[in-house]
């Protein structure tokens, strides 16, 4: 749920009085909790930096590309619950689109703001008259236009709206610069009526309806032995408990997609790790002998999070209930019974149910649960067994396993500490690798549509976000790494190094460096016999290009190099880099479906 903090209306102010339109946006989003802008200004939009210059409380982050901007408001988003926020001219929005694409895919709530050329000049051939509209209401929730400063705040109200209610997703306001510059409006138009409750403010989270979840209890009763698989809605719900109670009532084992990593705790009983294309195999079995029900949970089923839908088998006859806000993501590929809903009012619901109904139709609880517990205790075992047979593989190796380069960071970040990978394979390699130590979203990964790039945008907006809501002044901040690869990382990412040290963040970025698109080379290498092309890349010295920026390099070739410059890098402060030379053939977790 998102949630917005109020600044209370002082008495001395004159709300009636007519204010600029860059002002009334920039104290709308204050009164609405938002801290911080993303973005790069352009001369469309000087009005509102103009008024954002004015409005104390609420701050504008330069970036270098507006890409990386959009991809900072969207980690800004997933970190807080709350709305985030980027900016640009009409020519730099066209650098928008593969960002926004990706908050679109993963449910982030992000209110684009574009200025574009004063309206009487459409047509005149002026250079950045360019279809913005047309460009971003293709990727958006809701894109709108406004042309008349008078209907500017009905318009930033139901952008509002529609960005963080139902499932989220990226809203974009496009302002024509006439309205920035010679227009007024009166201020208390921009200032919220209502405190909390409202769906303008706060956003809905609507409750299933009874016949959905007493068939979902009907097909719980039925089952010998249910599974749970969650995904990022999960999260994004906060059913935390309500999963962790019914994997205990119904002994069923937990698992989830990369993205719904955090659902529960790495080391709980019921929690079993990811599940898909580079899942672990003994939950993949599991799911595909064993359970007899699945109980989706605000989780896609896309392509890689069912292992190409094998992961439970798409033309099989598996009983499955999804729970998921959105009704078009139901029943896209499977052919379950669907509960419309947010995930956490439909998990209660199906809790008070079973407990007035009782957990099983078998007459024989004891018996029932006896079976469920063995078939738990059997899991359990398997995959003790597989990941110490895989971990001999990986721990000791040189040239260095990714894997191996995932178990340093984690040996030196805690439950409070943040996690961010770029697309390609290093987002894949967190899955099996990657061990989650508190409950909540810790992991900033780009599973919406997973465009490479993502990593160091979304690393600014993390820092910015943890630095300023989770500050405590009794611990030490937040911790907050990007793990990315060589590939990942010169798409769209070096030139932020200068806004890291620019901002004086305290972060840490580690490259698995194999010298190549990874992703893609292991396309080629199991889709195309091998045929290599077009996917080496040179052997960069990342640590140097690191100093040039002003943060500090360390290059790690051997493995009794790796623990000890990793952990320097993590604990000491400021712009740390750690180049990783791996081994160039280790190119993807097992494909283990």
């Amino acid at each position: 749920m998102i949630l917005y903090s109020f600044y209370g209306m002082s008495q001395q102010e004159d709300f009636k009085r007519k204010i600029k339109p860059g002002y009334g946006i920039a104290r709308f989003l204050l009164e609405r909790g938002v801290k911080h802008v993303f973005g790069i200004p352009d001369g469309h939009t000087l009005g509102f930096y103009d008024g954002i210059l004015q409005n104390d409380g609420i701050d504008h982050i330069l970036l270098n590309d507006e890409r990386s901007a959009a991809f900072a408001a969207d980690a800004y988003a997933r970190v807080t619950g709350m709305l985030g926020v980027c900016d640009a001219g009409a020519a730099g929005s066209m650098n928008f689109p593969v960002a926004l694409t990706e908050a679109d895919g993963f449910g982030s709530p992000v209110l684009v703001i574009v200025g574009i050329i004063k309206s009487n000049e459409v047509l005149k051939n002026i250079p950045h008259d360019i279809n913005v509209e047309g460009t971003l209401s293709a990727i958006t929730k809701w894109t709108g236009k406004v042309l008349n400063a008078e209907y500017l705040p009905r318009f930033l109200e139901y952008g509002l709206k529609q960005a963080i209610n139902g499932r989220p997703g990226p809203a974009a306001l496009i302002i024509s610069e006439d309205v920035f510059r010679f227009q007024e409006v009166r201020l208390d138009h921009f200032i919220p009526r209502t405190g909390g409750g409202s769906c303008s403010i706060n956003s809905c989270r609507t409750s299933p309806a009874q016949e959905e979840i007493e068939q979902a209890v009907e097909m719980i009763r039925k089952a010998s032995q249910p599974a749970f698989f969650a995904g990022a809605g999960a999260i994004r719900s906060r059913a935390f408990s309500e999963i962790t109670e019914l994997s205990r009532m119904l002994h069923a084992p937990v698992f989830s997609t990369i993205s719904g990593k955090g659902i529960m705790l790495e080391d709980d009983e019921f929690y079993f790790g990811t599940v898909g294309l580079f899942g672990e195999k003994p939950n993949h079995k599991f799911i595909r002998k064993q359970a007899d029900l699945l109980i989706v949970v605000g989780n896609r089923l896309t392509e890689d999070d069912t292992a190409n839908f094998k992961v439970p088998v798409s033309t099989r006859s598996t009983d499955m209930i999804q729970i998921d806000i959105d009704p078009a993501e139901i029943g896209l590929s499977y052919r379950p019974w669907g509960v419309v809903g947010d995930p956490k009012a439909a998990l209660q619901g199906i809790i008070t149910l079973l407990k007035q109904q009782g957990i099983t139709k078998n007459s024989n609880l004891q018996k029932v649960m006896e079976e469920r517990k063995q078939n738990v205790e059997q899991l359990k075992n398997k995959l003790n067994q597989y990941r110490q047979k895989d971990r001999e593989r990986w721990i000791n190796a040189d040239p260095i396993k990714p894997q191996r380069v995932l178990k340093a960071i984690s040996d030196n970040l805690t439950e409070r500490d943040y996690l961010v990978t770029d697309a390609s394979s290093s987002a894949r390699w967190i899955g099996a690798y990657y061990p989650v130590k508190s409950i909540g979203r810790k992991i900033i990964t780009p599973r919406g549509v997973g465009p490479t790039g993502f990593g160091v945008g979304a690393l600014i907006g993390t820092c910015i976000a943890a630095d300023t809501y989770y500050l405590d002044s009794n611990q030490p901040p937040p911790k907050k790494v990007l793990f990315t690869g060589d590939g990942g990382l010169v798409n769209g990412g070096i030139t932020e190094f200068e806004t890291i040290n620019k901002l004086g963040l305290d972060c840490t970025i580690i490259i698995i460096n194999n010298r190549s698109l990874g992703f893609v080379k292991f396309g080629q290498a199991m889709l195309y016999k091998k045929r290599y092309f077009q996917t080496d890349r040179p052997n960069t010295d990342f640590a140097k290009i690191t100093e040039a920026f002003g943060g500090n390099g360390f290059r790690v070739e051997k493995l009794n190099e790796l623990d000890s410059k990793i952990q320097k890098a993590i604990n000491s402060n400021g712009f740390n880099l750690v180049d990783v030379k791996i081994d160039p053939w280790e190119l993807l977790p097992p494909n283990s479906y």
